[in-house]
């Protein structure tokens, strides 16, 4: 009884202890100021105290106005970050601000306050920029003064006069202990949201004559990330849209919709002058491209032709001293425009000029087409990793991708992919959707002018990586390879773009991370690509590496025994033995599948005591029972009494489903680990 008393008592004041902490940390919370004066220092509640880093505070606003006729969003970020570990400090020591295209930045404030309360401001001349992928500006900030349990914290004010949609990410993959959104806008807005993983449903009240949004969470838990997840999907956040607007005559007009989107599609890119068209027709001689001919053939003709030709830039300025640069502003895109400032694309300029932005290219590609008679839609297409969209909300955000469908095909072509060619287009994009014009080239304006279609990946027979490896050995037991590599599809995308941009000196190395054999580049004699010209995606034709190589560290001497790692000669496979239990969905990339055959030659006097080590199978199959991912691998000795033995392993591995519920996790995992298990087989080679 007195042990038990003991406890009690124990246990009471320990979670007095922690209670007292707690309160003493939301005493202490900071406070709603846009900027303090004397910033307070936090202590770090306890639960939290092995986390590399703790968000003490993620207050943001969002603002609509209608100024000179636009509607125009102002936002403010305010945030404050605890440092906890030097995993938080390489983290934040440098922290990136996105804007989209046209933000103002009125405000930019940064400053770092040490666990002693010391506070050093940010200095603006450590502020660079850069761009992402869709070429929007990223600001840069570099802090100072960053140790242990120092805070950092900043305050960033933008103004957009085109930015009608947006998403409010609250999550991330630490602790957020403090989270405030609001949103305002006239009375006479309707903004749509959408609540996403567990974010509050919202409903707009009436305050200070304009509408507003508002919600104020707690503790907001971390999530964290997953192997074969695709995490963006998954944060607690807010999708919200610019829906309708009354005019002054009392008239409710629907915005951003797809329908408008159709427009907008047709009205930016089919629209040609008689002198772009012109110049069109002459362009379309060069390449050989005849009307009425060959569809496939002429397609094919035109991307090549456009994207070998012309030369494209993030930004082109064309001046009247004739020079074509790349710019960080958009200027103007013809000798005749109207004025320096103009954004037209111009084709019978960007043609004779051999130069184009992205909007340019776009509508150089739309010409082509229309000019030679191939039925196609424009669209703009949402990376799959990163948005999910809804039937019902329809928001353009995150159609930052444009692709081009090609009906009589049903496939589609990437046109502002350089090293891209018909019919494979960016990984992120298949399988996912977009938003296509519908208009006819006749330009007849009719009824519903787009369609969200699904962006049907290449089969998973077409994206492939086939390995053919033969093993022999040396005098010392070392393994002689002799292997080929084979990529078609989206598998060899990533290879021929990364090919032209190897330095002579660094492509043995390069090839020795291809193999994935060895970590010394040396062990490799002699290697060769084939294939690796871009217009091989037209037909698939397989990218081929073939190599040579002696690995010493591939067999193991055992005694009078030696262990050949056969498993290591398909590369490494990434397991999934996660010992928490799993929370997201397993997502793939695309459709992908592989055949792998290892032949060992069996030196004279020695067998091979285990070949049933390398037989292993596992599969998974949907509702209908069809078998929709699998690993195989089967031995077979063969006797040759001339040649000497060999031991052949067939390796298959496919997986044409994308999406897997968590709850089929385990299913998943274990055709997955099957696979990543095969890297472990070890072959003993004992003497007769």
């Amino acid at each position: 009884m007195k042990k038990t008393s003991v406890f009690i008592t124990l246990f009471s004041v320990v979670a007095l202890t922690v209670s007292a902490q707690k309160k003493l940390y939301l005493s202490q919370h900071p406070k709603w100021v846009e900027w303090a004066d004397t910033p307070a220092v936090h202590p770090v509640p306890p639960e939290h105290a092995t986390q590399p880093a703790i968000v003490l505070l993620n207050d943001i606003s969002i603002d609509y106005r209608v100024e000179g006729g636009y509607i125009v969003k102002h936002s403010t970020r305010h945030s404050v970050i605890k440092l906890l570990d030097d995993r938080g400090i390489y983290r934040y020591n440098t922290i990136p601000i996105y804007l989209n295209r046209g933000t103002k930045v009125p405000t930019f404030r940064a400053r770092t306050i040490s666990p002693t309360g010391k506070v050093q401001n940010f200095d603006k001349n450590r502020l660079f920029y850069g761009y992402d992928d869709n070429g929007n500006y990223v600001l840069y900030m570099n802090l100072e003064g960053i140790e242990r349990n120092s805070e950092i914290e900043y305050l960033v004010k933008e103004i957009n006069p085109n930015d009608n949609f947006g998403k409010v990410v609250v999550q991330q993959d630490i602790p957020v202990l403090k989270t405030r959104f609001q949103m305002s806008f006239r009375k006479n807005m309707v903004i749509e949201t959408r609540s996403l993983n567990g974010f509050p449903k919202l409903t707009a009240e009436l305050a200070n004559n304009r509408m507003r949004y508002k919600v104020e969470l707690d503790e907001i838990a971390p999530l964290l990330p997953e192997k074969n997840a695709f995490y963006g999907l998954h944060t607690m956040a807010l999708d919200y849209r610019v829906s309708y607007y009354v005019n002054e005559n009392e008239e409710k007009i629907k915005l951003n919709t797809y329908n408008n989107l159709g427009r907008k599609l047709y009205d930016e890119n089919y629209k040609f002058t008689t002198k772009e068209k012109a110049a069109v027709n002459q362009f379309l001689s060069e390449l050989g491209v005849r009307p009425g001919g060959d569809e496939l053939r002429n397609i094919k003709k035109i991307e090549d032709g456009i994207k070998k030709n012309i030369a494209l830039y993030p930004f082109v300025d064309f001046e009247e001293r004739k020079e074509v640069n790349g710019l960080r502003e958009n200027r103007s895109m013809s000798l005749y425009a109207a004025g320096y400032e103009d954004t037209r694309d111009v084709l019978d300029t960007i043609i004779s000029k051999r130069a184009s932005g992205y909007k340019g290219y776009i509508r150089l590609f739309a010409a082509c087409l229309t000019q030679a008679g191939i039925k196609h839609e424009i669209g703009w297409a949402w990376n799959r990793t990163e948005y999910n969209p809804n039937p019902g909300f329809e928001s353009w955000r995150g159609l930052n991708h444009t692709l081009i469908y090609l009906p009589a095909e049903k496939k589609f072509l990437a046109p502002t992919e350089k090293f891209l060619r018909y019919p494979v287009i960016p990984q992120v994009l298949a399988g996912s959707k977009g938003v296509f014009c519908t208009i006819p080239m006749s330009g007849e304006l009719t009824g519903t002018v787009y369609k969200v279609r699904n962006i049907t990946p290449l089969s998973v027979k077409e994206n492939r990586h086939d390995i053919a490896t033969t093993v022999s050995f040396t005098k010392e037991m070392d393994a002689r390879v002799n292997v080929s590599h084979e990529w078609t599809g989206y598998s060899s995308a990533g290879i021929r773009t990364a090919l032209p941009f190897v330095r002579p000196e660094n492509m043995k190395k390069y090839v020795a991370g291809l193999l994935q054999l060895t970590g010394n580049p040396g062990d490799i004699s002699e290697y060769s690509f084939s294939n690796e010209e871009l217009t091989n995606y037209y037909s698939n034709r397989p990218l081929t590496l073939t190599a040579s190589a002696t690995l010493p560290n591939v067999v193991n001497k055992a005694g009078n025994k030696y262990l050949l790692k056969v498993g290591a000669l398909i590369g490494p496979q990434e397991n999934m033995y996660e010992e928490k239990p799993r929370v997201m969905p397993v997502d793939l990339l695309y459709p992908h599948s592989a055949h792998r055959t290892i032949t060992v030659s069996i030196p004279k006097g020695y067998k091979i005591a285990n070949p049933e080590a390398a037989n292993m199978s596992a599969d998974y199959l949907n509702g209908e029972l069809e078998q929709v991912i699998n690993f195989t691998s089967v031995a077979t000795l063969i006797k040759d009494n001339k040649n000497g033995d060999r031991l052949v392993i067939d390796v298959t591995e496919s997986y044409s489903q994308l999406h897997f519920p968590t709850i089929e996790f385990d299913r998943f995992r274990k055709v997955w680990n099957t696979a990543a298990d095969f890297n472990n087989v070890a072959l003993v080679l004992t003497k007769k």
